[in-house]
């Protein structure tokens, strides 16, 4: 379940509240200032909708109904689907979701920081109130974190292992972990943080629908700034705090916008694409399927030495248009340069290659033209309060979104042949090109929507070297050696971005570096039936991002990533007419980011990420017909992502986040499906063409994309 909020909540919250001073004894908060703080709090069950069980601990668990007094130990379970609103008369309340259960402490103890419950799963809804703008505190425990607030309004969500959820929406909040009490953050409105068992922090970005504070505002003063001014108090460097913010210059709690989950821009452009793609390891698995079996033309374009394998000239076109994108790349997708790693609704991506021996020499020419363009067209609507928290909401954020991204890609590959011996070259370009368009239209409960419009554009440009080496081995075996370097430079900037007409900042992201891969291939037969291939690969990427934000300082970001992957591939040949296919792979990877403000050097944002997989894939082909073909195949993968990222003030106190395609800093971003699935019939039409249809499914959790496969082989000379 999402965190509830939204700007029209502050309309519920008002009625709310207005309807809690009725119910509680003593009036408005302001006239039981003096007897609150010299009686106990009373806490009572305000409302409560479906059902809910009450477990005293001194009676049987009975149904918990409106205006029933709750005392300390006091356990309420609402598994049955209920809702429970509780108020305290300090004018304070919480809002118990559905599938929760929770546990209310000492919260009448007059000590200062009163223990108001315990979370053992489920969701959540607090707002602490102040008292005439003094602090109220109280603390609130999950198995994982501890939770210390002194008015404000935020949620916890808690997972059946324990995982907790923190966003803020109003105030500070103070969060601990429990396995580790001197690790803590502070956390502004807009902002929440992951807390794992036994792991970092995982602050998040942005959290979906803050309320609007220019309502609440009537009920609540600001958020406590004790703490480090309200600036986010992170891990620094070597475990070390944060350094304070800027002298006699007011905390400001920024909100980036780039690339954020809940923004416009978090439909992907071309420059998100290929970043993306660049170090991630949820793609390795796609690509390590059917890694017993040769294939010419795709194993001289990875390691141009085995282009010497070809005894006369062959070329081949290829044609695999798809639509309704999941996630998963065709294992022949590889061939077409990235495209694959983020969602699009449809992509189109010919390819032409060629290969050629030249005279007696033993030389061997060859090479590819290939393109990819993928589109993306997506409409959400989506209120900014969840209704089975806060009741209905008339403010709609509603968002669309067109992308499109064009790739284009050139190889040449010499190659030379000395007995066993292969070694060969291979230079390849890459283009990108692509545009974005998004609006966004906000009711907010005005009579006259609110409406954003952001255009932008990328490009992407990469050039690499391939040197390869392949030698010939007994029992029909074959070992490549191959090593590539690329020089990358990509861009991406908003063209125009206004808000009700009115031209605000243009964010840009300039990116410049280098990669460089090295890999093993070693394949041959065990039976003439029975087939293996082992693989083996390093990768290590270097950039430097030129980052200019509306709402951020200028600032360079340092991106590095490291990746090893290993796989074991075996095909079995049942008959003539069936081939069975089976691969093992594993893999991990590390990815770390610093970014720094341009005019100073200081530190504004760390993170490091970890992942590692492991997967199985099995597949089978069978002839139904002499031209009728029919295919199946599951990959299951198992992966683990660790991030974690401190975040520190710059020269004027101010925090502020900045997302980032190579490097993001939602967890959400790190979470995929972990089955997918291809069934596919195809036709051969002659010895040279054949056509494959092909759905793929990530068994719901995207849809299933369809992929239509044409391929056509020539040769020149004879047979």
């Amino acid at each position: 379940m999402k965190p509830a909020g939204g700007a029209s909540t502050s309309a519920y919250t008002c009625a709310f509240l207005a309807f809690a001073w009725i119910l509680v004894p003593g009036g408005l908060p302001g006239s039981r200032l003096a007897s609150a703080q010299s009686t106990s709090v009373v806490a009572r069950a305000a409302g409560v909708t479906g059902h809910a069980v009450l477990l005293t601990g001194v009676s049987a668990p009975f149904p918990l109904t409106a205006g029933y007094i709750l005392n300390p130990g006091d356990r309420i379970d609402t598994h049955g689907g209920g809702r429970v609103v509780i108020d305290l008369s300090d004018g304070s309340m919480v809002v118990v979701a559905p599938e929760s259960i929770v546990i209310l402490k000492d919260f009448r103890s007059a000590s200062s920081l009163r223990e108001l419950f315990e979370i053992t799963t489920g969701m959540v809804r607090v707002k602490i109130n102040h008292f005439a703008g003094k602090p109220n505190p109280y603390r609130m425990n999950s198995p994982t974190a501890s939770i210390a607030v002194r008015g404000t309004e935020f949620s916890i969500e808690v997972d059946a292992q324990g995982v907790t959820q923190v966003v803020v929406y109003e105030g500070i909040v103070e969060v601990t972990s429990l396995s580790d009490p001197n690790r803590r953050v502070l956390i502004e409105a807009g902002r929440g943080v992951l807390v794992r068992p036994g792991q970092d922090f995982h602050l998040l970005g942005t959290a979906p629908g803050v309320p609007g504070n220019r309502d609440l505002a009537d009920h609540n003063d600001a958020g406590d700034h004790d703490h480090q001014g309200g600036a986010i108090a992170a891990k620094g460097p070597g475990g070390a705090p944060p350094p304070p913010a800027g002298q006699g210059q007011p905390p400001v709690q920024a909100q980036s916008h780039d690339h954020d989950e809940a923004s416009p821009r978090a439909t992907a452009s071309t420059y998100d694409r290929y970043v993306a793609g660049l170090a991630d390891v949820q793609q390795l698995p796609f690509l390590f399927r059917f890694n017993a079996y040769p294939e010419g033309h795709l194993d001289s374009l990875e390691n141009p030495a085995y282009a010497t394998g070809f005894q006369q000239g062959e070329g081949r076109v290829f044609l695999l248009p798809t639509f309704s994108g999941v996630r998963g790349l065709q294992e022949y997708q590889s061939a077409f340069g990235p495209g694959g790693s983020l969602p699009g609704n449809y992509s189109v991506s010919p390819q032409i290659s060629m290969f050629t021996p030249l005279g007696a020499g033993g030389f061997t020419l060859g090479g590819s033209v290939s393109a990819s363009r993928v589109g993306d067209a997506s409409l959400s609507s989506q209120p900014d309060t969840d209704p089975s928290l806060f009741g209905s909401s008339s403010s709609v954020n509603r968002t669309s979104a067109n992308s499109t991204s064009n790739f284009y890609s050139g190889a040449l590959v010499v190659a030379r042949r000395f007995g066993s011996n292969s070694l060969g070259l291979e230079l390849e370009s890459l283009k990108g090109t692509g545009s974005l368009a998004s609006t966004t239209t906000d009711s907010d409960d005005g009579p006259t929507p609110s409406i954003e419009r952001i255009d932008a554009t990328s490009t992407v440009n990469q050039t690499r070297l391939t040197a390869g080496y392949a030698r010939d081995l007994a029992h029909q075996a074959k070992l490549g050696i191959f090593y590539r370097y690329a020089f990358i430079a990509a861009d991406d900037r908003d063209v125009s971005h206004t808000i009700d007409g009115v031209a605000i900042g243009l964010n840009s992201t300039r990116t410049s570096g280098h990669s460089f891969e090295a890999g093993i291939r070693l394949r041959g037969t065990i039976t003439p039936r029975l087939y293996y291939g082992f693989t083996a690969a390093w990768l290590g990427v270097s950039m430097r991002d030129s980052l200019t934000r509306i709402d951020a300082a200028d600032s360079q970001e340092r991106d590095r990533a490291q990746r090893g992957s290993i796989a074991l591939g075996f095909g079995y040949a049942l008959n003539r007419r069936a081939t069975l296919s089976f691969d093992l792979a594993g893999g991990a990877n590390r990815a770390w980011a610093a970014r720094t403000e341009n005019t100073t050097g200081n530190l504004l944002q760390n993170g490091d990420a970890n992942g590692h997989f492991v997967s199985m894939h099995g597949a089978a082909q069978v002839d139904m017909t002499r031209r009728l073909f029919v295919s199946a195949s599951l990959l299951n993968i198992w992966q683990r992502h660790d991030l974690s990222v401190a975040l520190f003030p710059d020269r004027l106190g101010v925090i502020s986040p900045v997302q980032d395609s190579f490097f993001p800093t939602d967890p959400a971003m790190y979470q995929t499906a972990n089955r997918f699935s291809d069934f596919g019939a195809g036709w051969r039409f002659s010895r040279s063409l054949f056509a494959q249809y092909v759905v793929s499914t990530d068994f719901g959790v995207s849809s299933p994309t369809h992929i239509l496969m044409v391929r056509y082989t020539f040769r020149l000379g004879r047979e």
